[in-house]
């Protein structure tokens, strides 16, 4: 849009905009230039969900939609009732994004910068030799960026300018059908070439009981002996596991690592070298902090440093990204929920 804007200032251009501003609109162009004076598109319980973020939202569901459908969707896009309707559902689903956001907040749940990263090393397509490969990586998000040269923006304009003669032609199959003779063979030869084309995909028969959830609520009786008898059977489910913090200062080599650690041996701050001379950009923000998590949600190096007193370092722990210094910082032991809660 910005290079659109600079266009328009050429005097030339402005005609040929001026002229094609109804069809930008057709189009669903204009829903993104037309908009509202607030500066956020809704709120979820005082949580404001940002104009700019909902129109980049409906912009890629343009673009995934135009994707899918090819050239049908400009049938679509020609739809201003169809296309609210997107933009409607757009909104809703950033709206039930926010509420489970919210609600795994309330709940404590959380993923650390370690997990995020884990979970990205493991992805194949950022991988060569089962190794990860940060130019691959990089090469992947500029692939995924989107932005508008100046001589498509030029290409734009000529096309939404010009008229085209379009010709068509009728041709009654019906007719040509009568003039064609097909042998059993040349059918079934067809038939075993496009095997493909006459399978039905495979479908259910799913049988189900509907149940009135008021009226079995009214003929259950639940004593308090039946919940306390429940939550003695169930304990592990309201059980939550031992829990750690850990810090870590991500390095190249081994020899650094170890010149690391005794600079920290003998009383050097953890988090000010972390900050200072960690690999890691994701921790070197927090001091190399990683937050707290389970055994489950640890990842394999912070556990190859079996580490089990508060405050202890590991040695140097070789990761597909170098070495790493690790440092437990707290322990929160198992807290069973109690049922008086």
């Amino acid at each position: 849009m910005d290079n659109l804007r600079a266009a328009a200032n050429n005097v030339v251009l402005k005609i040929i905009l001026g002229l094609i501003v109804a069809s930008f609109v057709l189009t669903g162009v204009g829903d993104y230039l037309i908009g509202g004076s607030k500066d956020y598109a809704a709120k979820v319980n005082g949580q404001e969900i940002g104009r700019a973020q909902f129109e980049q939202a409906v912009q890629n569901e343009r673009s995934r939609m135009q994707e899918q459908l090819g050239e049908n969707f400009s049938v679509l896009a020609g739809n201003d009732g169809y296309m609210q309707q997107v933009r409607q559902q757009v909104l809703s689903q950033l709206i039930d994004e926010a509420l489970i956001d919210q609600y795994a907040r309330k709940l404590g749940l959380n993923i650390s910068d370690a997990q995020i990263k884990q979970a990205i090393f493991a992805v194949p397509a950022f991988q060569t030799n089962n190794q990860f490969d940060n130019e691959k990586y990089l090469d992947q998000g500029l692939g995924a960026t989107q932005f508008s040269l100046p001589k498509e923006i030029d290409s734009l304009v000529t096309q939404a300018a010009q008229d085209r003669v379009v010709r068509t032609a009728t041709i009654d199959v019906a007719a040509i059908a009568k003039t064609l003779n097909v042998t059993d063979e040349e059918v079934k030869g067809y038939y075993d070439s496009n095997k493909g084309r006459f399978i039905d995909p495979e479908a259910f028969k799913v049988s189900y009981l509907l149940l009135d959830a008021a009226r079995v609520m009214d003929s259950v009786k639940i004593t308090d002996a039946d919940i306390a008898a429940f939550y003695e059977k169930n304990k592990q489910e309201f059980t939550q596991p031992e829990r750690k913090r850990f810090s870590v200062i991500q390095l190249k080599t081994e020899a650094d690592a170890r010149a690391m650690l005794d600079e920290l041996k003998n009383g050097a701050d953890f988090a000010a070298l972390a900050k200072e001379k960690s690999q890691d950009v994701v921790s070197r923000r927090n001091g190399g902090n990683l937050g707290w998590m389970d055994a489950n949600a640890t990842v394999d190096e912070l556990q190859q440093a079996n580490l089990t007193e508060k405050g202890q370092l590991s040695e140097p722990v070789k990761s597909s990204v170098g070495y790493l210094i690790v440092r437990l910082d707290d322990i929160q032991a198992a807290q069973v929920k109690p049922l008086s809660v």
